[in-house]
């Protein structure tokens, strides 16, 4: 029996891999490149991953119309396999549906046996006759459970995020979660050239100076400029943490939770690679990427330093940035498999850790230095009620409204919010705290 092709059992595998491991998905998606033999091959396991996790709950919806059996009491095989199958029929216009079929079969074959490839292949053939007759959950009666189903979404999820915004801009949010994520770079001005951004093929992001939209990653991270330093991957909204922190030449800076290390590099680069950026982080492993990065871009103020963010602090710094551990619920488009992996109850760990950060981010701060406390979610109780909590509790502590450092900007008011579908990039929340002097 000729085996199935090699970037559908890739995906398969992955799926798998995503199921039963730990391992990052990132860490996943990294390892499927290597072990496929072309690029071509490589970008199509890659958009079937993508596309399978990024709507899995949309996936098992239209599957179960067609099934006699639960998704979730399948198989694990058989659930990737018709996932995999199910996106390619009602997703990929460019894939035959013959081929999805045909392929998805081999598949069943090849990982499990015949009464699987059965059950794919008849599942998927009613799906094929029936793909206009689908129905999803009334909108009217059970809105909740539309927006979940339809747009892919942990229902307790949809319920925060239609609570605290309305629907509207609610759906915007998971519509926008759901689009591919663009590649985002910043260019190094200390090590970029007034050709760069023509050698490359980007284009620059609105009123964002310094940062560009990618075109193709596969060709710039192959390219001389990425060799020599003269950019980094980072979306825009990642930046504003850094830059309402605003760093200056000369100064000593602490990173309190600095892996993977891109706003020490920013910061770095905002102090004319002139001062002290210690980047601190718990894992050691994840310190090799801040120094390897410094390294790549040739910026000799970072110094990397093992370090828990929990530990009391010195006093000794300028500015503190706290970009602490979150549910990373605004980057769900960059980072589908979040949304599957969090639970309501871990907020609570969460925001405890985060009281305790930004208190010892406090804590290293000199006498009229400035912390900046940030995060990657949207939950206001990793956001505004640590700060708020903080600043109730801290009487030397005096925010500094982000609207005054970035005057006329919608995301910009007592503090930074960007959402997903009604702002541009990412979603990120960032407070600018000084240290009053004694």
């Amino acid at each position: 029996m000729r085996p199935p092709d090699s970037a559908r059992l890739a995906a398969a595998h992955l799926l798998r891999d995503l199921e039963q491991q730990a391992q990052p998905f990132d860490e996943l998606l990294q390892a499927l490149d290597a072990r496929l033999p072309t690029n071509r091959d490589a970008r199509f396991a890659r958009q079937l991953v993508l596309g399978v996790v990024r709507w899995q709950k949309r996936l098992d919806w239209i599957i179960a119309t067609c099934c006699a059996r639960p998704v979730a009491q399948l198989s694990p095989w058989a659930r990737h396999i018709l996932r995999l199958g199910t996106y390619q029929l009602f997703w990929l216009d460019r894939v035959p549906h013959s081929a999805a079929v045909h392929t998805s079969v081999e598949l069943a074959k090849h990982l499990t046996h015949q009464g699987i490839a059965s059950l794919v292949n008849a599942v998927l053939r009613n799906l094929l006759r029936q793909r206009a007759q689908v129905r999803y959950p009334d909108q009217q009666q059970t809105p909740t459970h539309y927006l979940a189903v339809y747009h892919s979404h942990p229902e307790w999820l949809v319920d925060r995020w239609v609570s605290r915004w309305g629907r509207e801009i609610a759906e915007h949010l998971l519509a926008a979660n759901n689009q591919p994520a663009p590649l985002n770079i910043c260019l190094n001005p200390l090590r970029a050239s007034r050709a760069t951004a023509a050698e490359l093929d980007i284009a620059p992001v609105e009123a964002r100076p310094g940062f560009y939209r990618a075109a193709n990653g596969a060709d710039l991270f192959a390219s001389r400029a990425y060799q020599q330093g003269q950019f980094q991957v980072q979306d825009p909204n990642a930046g504003l943490a850094v830059a309402l922190l605003d760093p200056q030449p000369g100064e000593r800076l602490l990173d309190l939770c600095s892996a993977p290390g891109g706003k020490a590099v920013q910061a770095a680069i905002a102090m004319a690679d002139r001062g002290w950026v210690v980047a601190a982080d718990i894992s050691l492993p994840r310190l090799k990427r801040v120094r390897e990065n410094a390294r790549r871009l040739r910026l000799r103020a970072i110094c990397p330093v093992a370090r828990d963010g929990t530990t009391p602090g010195c006093g000794a710094f300028d500015r503190v940035l706290a970009d602490v551990p979150c549910s990373a619920t605004g980057v769900f488009g960059r980072r589908p498999d979040a949304r599957w992996r969090r639970k309501p109850t871990e907020l609570a760990a969460l925001t405890a850790r985060q009281q305790v950060l930004i208190q010892r981010a406090y804590e290293h701060l000199r006498p009229g230095g400035v912390l900046v406390y940030s995060t990657c979610s949207l939950e206001e109780e990793e956001n505004e009620a640590i700060v708020e909590r903080f600043l109730k509790q801290t009487p030397t502590a005096q925010l500094e409204r982000a609207d005054t450092h970035f005057p006329a900007q919608p995301w910009a008011g007592r503090y930074v919010l960007t959402i997903p579908g009604r702002h541009d990039g990412d979603g990120s929340f960032a407070a600018r705290i000084r240290k009053a002097v004694s």
